[in-house]
């Protein structure tokens, strides 16, 4: 399992590393990958609401407010919450990751940047990678102009 793990991040590093050298950075943290999941609401809000503890996952949380349409088709606002690992990630730990955490979605942007979405997200939470440490440092397309 480890080996496919680092063949996945072997591929990932050499497919960021093209794009660098073509500089399409820029394009890459623009270009992402969703996916639905049945979701664990209570425990996306759980984790997402409780100071995180350092030692399982390195990540920030983002939540801003969301119009959306209820039953009766009254507007109701309601915070989407979304989480952002602070690491660039493979597409398949990302999936796993946001998973395990109770999101009801994910996207995984083509910089490697993961991004978990809660369950009252419209449209797969923010369409921007935003992670803190990915892509890292060096690999900002502005820097190698």
């Amino acid at each position: 399992m480890k080996s496919i793990q680092r063949g996945a991040i072997q591929m990932l590093a050499m497919v960021i590393y093209i794009q660098l050298i073509r500089g399409d950075m820029g394009k890459m943290s623009k270009k992402s990958h969703v996916e639905d999941f049945d979701g664990a609401t209570a425990l996306f809000e759980a984790l997402t609401s409780s100071p995180n503890d350092g030692y399982t996952y390195s990540w920030h949380v983002h939540s801003f407010p969301k119009i959306s349409n209820e039953i009766d088709d009254e507007p109701v606002m309601r915070n989407c919450t979304v989480l952002y690992l602070d690491q660039c990630t493979s597409w398949n730990k990302c999936r796993q990751t946001c998973q395990a955490t109770g999101a009801a979605s994910y996207r995984w942007f083509h910089d490697g940047c993961c991004e978990c979405v809660g369950g009252h997200c419209l449209g797969y939470g923010v369409n921007e990678s935003r992670c803190s440490q990915c892509p890292e440092p060096g690999w900002d397309t502005d820097e190698n102009e």
